[in-house]
């Protein structure tokens, strides 16, 4: 069999020429696979040139047309030669999977432009207002998760400042969700809000601001090889484009993330980090050695500003088990929901090395608005 793909802007199109059975399954599965992580809306299969399919192989679409509508994705067959076609009306399945005469009309898509970097993305107004709020630094406080919050530093899933203590660690407020890796904790953790309320939580050392996104848009490395879109290149071009100071979260298929998080609880440091010796640094805090979690899902927290020297940027990741980011996924709440109900792998404070290693993405969606005033 060969396996042809073409991508648009509202679609990712997969020829498939010879026979669709068990011989064939795992790689026909595979490119399911990579065209779901392309993020398009819309799947569409052409089998005008496959001569036979087999159960296996009917089973092989199933399972990723179940997967693909799990997130809001639209899987179509939109050719079909006579044997898949016969197939597929035994199996009862001609319906299910929407086989139609020809391509459906493609969507007006947004334009896509080339910025920077070795990536490609779009940005575009919400409806919401476009004006700076204000940009919070909390030394020690409570936030309100709430669906429009937007927050990172030492964070303690609790109510209140004494029963926080000991229960810090690095962590982020994004979509109406707040996650931390307690600093004594085997695993992340989580709390989000709901339709009956917002939850808070207590943080120490932080970044706060609050607004409905004000700019939407999507991103994806270009070229082939170890291109990756990085955090801080999404700062600066957002800083370039909203002409200032910005936050912004970003959540997509992970191609490294790379940081540093709490050893201990913060609370019980007997130091700020630039007071610390070497020795103290190394007690208190873990280090990534290299880019982690390639293939799993990242959300990045980040407030940037910047000159012509460049952006200044404070940011926080958080890895989840990977699903797929649609670029239909119009809210915040989407990055949020990811945090919520995908295991949680790390939670970090995003770093720079000086060789240029830091956390970065292969695809994703972004979020933003402008603030008044920079994490510098």
């Amino acid at each position: 069999m060969r396996i042809d793909r073409t991508d648009a802007a509202h679609a990712a199109c997969l020829a498939l020429v010879g026979r669709l059975d068990a011989a064939w399954s795992e790689s026909v599965a595979a490119a399911l696979e990579d065209a779901i992580r392309a993020g398009r809306p819309r799947i569409e299969l052409d089998m005008r040139e496959t001569t036979f399919v087999s159960s296996v192989g009917i089973g092989t679409i199933l399972r990723a047309l179940t997967r693909f509508r799990a997130v809001g994705g639209t899987l179509v067959i939109v050719g079909a030669s006579d044997p898949v076609r016969d197939m597929l009306r035994v199996a009862k399945l001609d319906a299910l999977l929407g086989l139609r005469a020809g391509p459906a009309r493609p969507a007006a898509a947004r334009e896509s432009r080339p910025i920077g970097d070795g990536w490609t993305g779009s940005i575009e107004r919400t409806a919401a207002p476009d004006v700076p709020v204000p940009l919070a630094r909390v030394a020690r406080g409570s936030v309100q998760a709430g669906p429009h919050a937007v927050a990172l530093g030492h964070v303690a899933l609790a109510p209140d400042e004494p029963s926080a203590a000991g229960l810090y660690g690095d962590g982020l407020v994004a979509g109406g969700t707040a996650v931390v890796f307690p600093a004594d904790a085997p695993r992340p953790d989580c709390m989000a809000s709901t339709d009956a309320g917002t939850v808070a939580v207590q943080v120490r050392d932080a970044l706060v601001a609050s607004a409905e996104p004000s700019w939407h848009g999507h991103f994806e490395a270009s070229g082939t090889g170890a291109a990756v879109v990085t955090v801080s290149s999404i700062a600066g071009e957002l800083v370039r484009t909203l002409g200032g100071p910005v936050a912004f979260v970003a959540c997509g298929e992970c191609a490294g993330a790379f940081g540093a998080w709490a050893r201990s609880s913060p609370d019980r440091w007997n130091a700020a980090t630039g007071a610390m010796t070497t020795d103290d640094l190394r007690r208190a805090i873990r280090f990534a050695g290299e880019p982690m979690h390639r293939g799993e899902t990242m959300v990045a927290v980040a407030f940037a500003s910047g000159d012509a020297t460049g952006p200044s940027l404070h940011a926080h990741v958080a890895v989840t088990g990977y699903r797929p980011m649609p670029q239909q996924a119009r809210t915040v709440a989407a990055a949020g929901q990811v945090l919520a109900e995908q295991p949680l792998r790390a939670v970090m404070h995003a770093l720079r090395a000086a060789d240029g290693t830091e956390s970065s993405f292969v695809r994703g969606s972004l979020w933003a608005f402008r603030t008044e005033g920079g994490p510098a």
